[in-house]
């Protein structure tokens, strides 16, 4: 019977240890279930990188997609975007011509005066600078309308002369004026976009046709206080009156961080524009006038000054024309950049506004 008992106690004592252990285990799991679902004393740490207000991430894209740059210059107000990058079948690159760039350049880039020369020749006055091409062997010359075009009085500048110093220039020689040249075309009404300020519109294109030679005897060296000029100097522009010039480079497709040349008779800190300046830059973004979504005025990081308006801009590859220079502009961030009416869309809307097909008076 004592045995019995002390079965029976122990069961018992059994049963109450078993229940007591029982719910200890119960409590310690909700204990700690509630703890790391309500932030207690076992958290789980991660590492991880709290994005800023300006940092919010965007959606990736690829190679092929449409544009996603966005550069925001201060003045004029553009939008630039990048250059859709597009699945191109690459062919050999083919030079424009068998000439060397120096060869090329220092027979087709010049120098413009425009202004007004009163009858007598005493006077040369509201005198513009800058720089024209010339773009085929009729010695038509490709320039930037507000050259030529005079705000103030509303009206073209009449009175344009060809200047140029060699290139490269060793012994820093001053431009010798050659010719007088004949404004031909240019838009009657100026374009702008919404992108754009009044100081600046889309369609900044002229042409000019050399008419004649310039005398040494002529007043107009005296004015500009050039030296005179021999028979044998025109021989690097021209023969028998067949002119040289640079050719377009019809095959160049832009992409971003090209690398391209632009050209211009550009000021030094002192003011003066007495050589063809050579700067190599990198393209990096586009005007998108019509949404398009094409190349239109091609923004490249290029420090170019005063004069450069109506220059080159060359594909060193090709050593072919693949805009022309119009404008500069910073943005926010102080980057310089040189704007070009990019081949495609200068030959386009020159066709629509002055009817001058580029591609065939070129040698397309």
């Amino acid at each position: 019977m004592r045995e019995i008992k002390i079965i029976v106690l122990n069961l018992f004592i059994f049963a109450v240890i078993a229940a007591f252990l029982i719910f200890l285990f119960l409590y310690l799991k909700s204990n700690i279930v509630e703890n790391f679902t309500s932030g207690g004393n076992f958290n789980i740490s991660s590492s991880s990188i709290r994005l800023l207000p300006s940092e919010n991430p965007k959606i990736a894209t690829s190679s092929y997609s449409e544009p996603v740059k966005t550069i925001k210059p201060t003045k004029p107000e553009i939008i630039s975007k990048k250059i859709p990058e597009k699945v191109i079948i690459t062919e050999p690159i083919k030079e424009v011509s068998s000439k060397s760039f120096e060869e090329l350049i220092n027979s087709s880039v010049i120098q413009l005066y425009c202004g007004y020369l009163d009858s007598e020749e005493t006077s040369f006055s509201s005198i513009a600078r800058g720089t024209g091409i010339i773009i085929n062997s009729q010695g038509e010359i490709l320039t930037n309308r507000h050259i030529l075009y005079d705000g103030n009085l509303k009206k073209i500048k009449s009175d344009c002369f060809v200047l140029k110093s060699p290139f490269p220039n060793v012994r820093s020689e001053k431009p010798k004026i050659y010719y007088a040249a004949k404004i031909t075309n240019y838009p009657i009404e100026e374009k702008f976009s919404d992108f754009f300020s009044k100081e600046r519109y889309y369609n900044d294109f002229a042409v000019l046709k050399i008419s004649y030679k310039i005398s040494s005897d002529s007043k107009i060296n005296f004015l500009l206080q050039t030296d005179s000029i021999s028979l044998s100097d025109y021989d690097v522009l021209e023969k028998n009156g067949v002119f040289n010039y640079l050719p377009v480079d019809w095959q160049y497709q832009p992409k971003n961080y090209d690398s391209l040349i632009a050209l211009g008779y550009g000021a030094d800190a002192s003011h003066a524009a007495n050589q063809i300046t050579s700067i190599i830059g990198r393209l990096s973004g586009n005007v998108d006038i019509d949404e398009s979504l094409k190349p239109q005025i091609l923004l490249i990081e290029i420090g170019a000054t005063t004069g450069f308006s109506g220059g080159a801009l060359i594909n060193p590859q090709s050593k072919g024309l693949v805009g022309l220079i119009s404008w500069i502009t910073t943005n926010e961030s102080e980057i310089r950049y040189t704007a070009a009416i990019f081949r495609d869309f200068l030959s386009a809307i020159m066709l629509a506004d002055l009817g001058f097909d580029l591609k065939s008076l070129s040698g397309k």
